[in-house]
C-alpha cells in the first residue's frame, strides 16, 4: 500500500515525532540509570506485546507501507480473528482481557521475540519503558493475591512511574501529546480523525482503503461494512 500525496505532511510529522520520542527516551534512560535506576526493556523481552496496542490512523498508514506481504497477512488474520472474538465481550475491561488471553501476542512479533516492525512501531509501543522485570508486563493483576499486589506497589519508583503500573510516566505523556497533535492535524485536514486498535486500522488501510475515505461518513461506512465499527476497536473524532 502506498499512501497518496495528501498523507505526506502527516507522515513526515509522524517520522519527526518518532525520532523525537526515541531521542528523548534515550536521554531520560541514560539519566535514570546514572542515578541508579533500571529500565528492563531489551530485545526479545516481549511480554508487553500481549497488551492492546492502539494508534492513530497516520501511524497505521505508515505501518501499512512498511510491512511486507507476510506481515500484512498476519495482521489481517489477527484482525479478522479479533472481530470474531468481539462477540464475546461488551465492556472495555472484558475486551482488554479477551484480547490478551484469547488473541495472544501482537501479529508483528517475530519468532525470535523481537518486534518485526521496530522502526515503524507506534508511539504507544515506543513509550512503554518498564521499571520492573519483563515478567510484570505479562501479569493479569486482577488475578494476583492482595499481598502480592501490595508488595508490587511498594516496589515501584513512584517518582517516575504511572502508578499503579510500572511504566515510565514521562514517556507515555510525551507519546499521548504527539498522538493528540496527529489527531488534531488530521481533523484540520480532513474534518475528522481516527484512533483505534493497531492491527484493525492497518488491516482497514491495507485491505479496505480507509486512508482514502475522504470523509468521516465514508470512513465509518468502510469500518461498518468490514465489521469493525465497534467503539472498542475504532474511535472517531470529533
Amino acid at each position: 500500500m502506498k499512501a497518496n500525496g495528501e498523507w505526506t505532511e502527516l507522515l513526515t510529522e509522524l517520522a519527526l515525532q518518532q525520532q523525537c520520542l526515541d531521542m528523548t527516551n534515550g536521554a531520560w534512560i541514560g539519566a535514570y540509570r546514572a542515578r541508579g535506576g533500571v529500565i528492563h526493556c531489551s530485545r526479545g523481552c516481549h511480554n508487553c506485546c500481549s497488551l492492546t496496542v492502539n494508534c492513530t490512523l497516520t501511524e497505521a498508514v505508515a505501518l501499512a507501507e512498511a510491512l511486507d506481504e507476510a506481515q500484512l497477512a498476519a495482521v489481517a488474520a489477527y484482525a479478522i480473528r479479533l472481530r470474531e472474538q468481539l462477540s464475546t465481550v461488551t465492556t472495555m475491561k472484558e475486551y482488554l482481557r479477551m484480547q490478551r488471553q484469547e488473541m495472544g501476542m501482537c501479529p508483528l512479533l517475530s519468532e525470535n521475540g523481537a518486534c518485526g516492525a521496530y522502526g515503524a512501531r507506534p508511539l504507544s509501543c515506543r513509550a512503554l519503558l518498564s521499571t520492573k522485570e519483563g515478567y510484570w508486563c505479562g501479569v493479569d493483576f486482577a488475578t494476583l493475591p492482595a499481598a502480592e499486589k501490595e508488595s508490587y506497589g511498594a516496589s515501584l519508583d513512584r517518582s517516575v512511574t504511572s502508578f499503579p503500573l510500572h511504566y515510565v510516566a514521562t514517556a507515555q505523556e510525551s507519546a499521548r501529546e504527539f498522538e493528540l497533535r496527529q489527531l488534531t492535524h488530521m481533523q484540520e485536514r480532513s474534518g475528522y480523525a481516527v484512533y483505534g486498535c493497531m492491527p484493525v486500522l492497518v488491516f482497514l488501510v491495507q485491505s479496505h482503503a480507509l486512508a482514502g475515505a475522504g470523509s468521516r461518513e465514508r470512513a465509518e461506512q468502510i469500518a461498518r461494512q468490514a465489521g469493525f465499527d465497534s467503539q472498542l476497536l475504532v474511535s472517531w473524532l470529533p
